[in-house]
């Protein structure tokens, strides 16, 4: 008898632990897919507002300036020392390897497959998360603290469309320009530097030519998405992060943490899919 209840006791236990065990792991499912679902509400409600001329009032015109500003334009020199820094690395490791053929036949195609293809989407988007994502969620994170968030609600204000939205496009903006800078300095950095070393680049027209030709309509694709979908997903996380902090200030650099980690990962997340289902 006793040898029984000692039986069920521990059946009852082991029976507790584990509903206990799938609570938990319920309740994260469950708050990471309502964290999920925020972001695509944020996403969509962005791109809706493109198109509605209507959105576009003064007072959004000029958080939308200065968030651009801020994420776009103020990281322009980081993004070009960065692209010519890569462009440099990038034929140093061309010449060690292939020093003893004809170069300029493989130089337009390697700079496609390791920058524009890789490391120029990731690397801007780690910048500008590094640069203006935490502070985006510190921002807001103050905002709500202070209450200036409820007082402008209070005021006729829609936080969605006056805090969160400009910010999003503005940072997708950025993203999407400083790309396209990076990959065109790195470009001249990759031939000028070359030319330094002698190492076999051809004449500009040639690996000019050589990269062009490289360069496939699923390049093109692949560089657009990584360039504004990990932006969209970072304007919505950190902006989500910071309006959801707590009511104290302590609350502020938690939630500028949170944000930058979950933007690196959603980053990294995003350019694997794309990578898997663009090149595989």
């Amino acid at each position: 008898m006793n040898a029984d209840q000692d039986l069920m006791r521990r059946l009852g236990y082991g029976l507790r632990l584990a509903l206990g065990l799938f609570a938990t792991v319920g309740e994260i499912a469950r708050e990471q897919i309502g964290k999920l679902l925020q972001m695509m509400a944020i996403v969509s409600a962005a791109l809706m507002a493109v198109f509605r001329p209507s959105y576009w009032r003064r007072t959004i015109r000029n958080a939308f300036a200065r968030a651009v500003l801020s994420s776009g334009v103020e990281a322009i020199g980081i993004a070009c020392f960065l692209a010519i820094a890569l462009g440099v690395l990038l034929v140093v490791q061309y010449q060690v390897w292939l020093a003893n053929i004809v170069q300029s036949l493989f130089l337009g195609p390697v700079f496609v497959a390791v920058i524009l293809r890789e490391l120029a989407p990731l690397l801007v988007n780690l910048v500008v998360i590094a640069r203006s994502g935490g502070t985006m969620a510190a921002e807001l994170a103050l905002t709500h603290v202070s209450g200036e968030d409820r007082v402008a609600e209070g005021q006729g204000l829609d936080p969605l469309a006056f805090y969160v939205i400009p910010r999003v496009l503005a940072l997708t903006l950025s993203v999407l320009c400083l790309t396209l800078i990076f990959t065109a300095s790195s470009f001249l950095s990759v031939y000028f530097f070359g030319i330094w070393i002698d190492a076999k680049t051809g004449s500009l027209s040639d690996y000019t030519q050589a990269t062009l030709s490289a360069i496939t309509t699923v390049d093109v694709v692949n560089l657009l998405v990584k360039s504004t979908v990990p932006a969209m997903l970072t304007g919505s996380i950190c902006c989500a992060e910071g309006l959801g902090a707590g009511d104290t200030t302590a609350e502020v650099p938690r939630a500028s943490r949170i944000a930058v980690q979950r933007s690196v990962i959603a980053l990294f997340t995003v350019s694997a899919i794309v990578s898997i289902a663009t090149y595989s």
